[in-house]
């Protein structure tokens, strides 16, 4: 899809004459040509704050742009501006980020990549600024949360690796104490349970999002002789695709790997990747959404949406020699 920065600015900016579907095929089609969120050039008289740690966001190939970009979308067409501010980890620890967002009358505040400290969420009562955080629940009615069905997702994938005649199947998750781990692995315990399979710590494995520092794990994964593996990201899939190819290890032939985002990476992956979609621009659009709502006094508790399974070449179709 060959598109003009000018056309993309539009799609951004929320011009009239540009469909809703449109919009989202040139903000997905967009990291082709390198285009990058500028964090100035939404802000307005009304604005909304974007705190960011630990999640890259510049190019579309980077799991917080669609995210970001769906929250613009939905920004311009209330003359609502954003404003996209990096915390610090110290910042982040401590929660002392009160004096980047209050008294500047922002109309609310969405946490990308981290959950808001118990103390700035005592400190805010006063304020009463509306808060959604990302795949994180806080018990408080100035907090939402958003998101996708972590549970579903994971399902969709154990259902095809079943269907397909994967009995044992593994489980490469991020980091342990995360909401999104948790969800997601109780959803691959619970369909080995229903599927009548047997549960092996082995199979379960805690990383990084990231992917980063995952070798010795996916390797070690591979010998206990499983036929697929359920990766809860496309970072984490597309590192196991790479370690057992150098491995020498024949994906999907071998071992079947399936992710979980549907990032761009995940198609240019070789093989091509199967995973999990979560439509990230639905996300920010309904954070914008929940942030609105919260504002008007209806207290959102959680947006929760649905997930979609992308197949590509990354699964073998193994239940014929499972008959034979």
């Amino acid at each position: 899809m060959k598109i003009a920065k000018s056309t993309v600015s539009k799609a951004i900016s929320g011009a009239t004459d540009i469909s809703e579907e449109t919009r989202e095929s040139i903000l997905k089609c967009a990291f082709e040509m390198g285009y990058h969120i500028s964090p100035e050039r939404m802000t307005r008289k009304k604005n909304v704050a974007i705190l960011v740690y630990g999640i890259h966001y510049g190019t579309s190939n980077q799991f917080g742009y669609e995210i970001i970009a769906g929250i613009q979308a939905a920004a311009v067409d209330n003359n609502v501006g954003i404003n996209i501010i990096t915390v610090t980890e110290e910042q982040m620890n401590s929660g002392n980020y009160d004096h980047l967002v209050i008294g500047k009358n922002y109309e609310g505040i969405f946490f990308l990549g981290f959950r808001p400290h118990i103390d700035f969420i005592e400190r805010n009562k006063g304020h009463n600024i509306p808060m959604v955080v990302l795949d994180n629940y806080i018990e408080n009615p100035l907090v939402a949360r958003v998101g996708c069905d972590n549970y579903d997702g994971i399902t969709q994938a154990m259902k095809h690796l079943y269907s397909k005649g994967h009995r044992k199947i593994g489980f490469l998750g991020g980091e342990p104490d995360s909401i999104v781990t948790v969800e997601r692995r109780d959803a691959y315990l619970d369909n080995l349970a229903d599927f009548g399979l047997s549960r092996s710590d082995k199979l379960i494995k805690y990383g990084h999002f990231s992917g980063k520092g995952m070798k010795k794990l996916i390797l070690d994964m591979a010998k206990e002789d499983i036929t697929a593996i359920v990766c809860i990201s496309d970072n984490i899939a597309v590192t196991a695709v790479k370690e057992l190819t150098k491995a020498g290890y024949r994906i999907p032939q071998d071992i079947s790997i399936i992710g979980y985002d549907n990032l761009p990476i995940s198609e240019a992956c070789i093989p091509e990747l199967t995973t999990v979609n979560q439509n990230r621009i639905h996300i920010g659009k309904a954070a914008f959404i929940a942030m609105q709502q919260i504002k008007s006094g209806i207290h959102i508790c959680s947006v929760q949406l649905h997930t979609n399974l992308v197949e590509r070449k990354s699964v073998a179709d193994i239940s014929q020699q499972k008959e034979g």
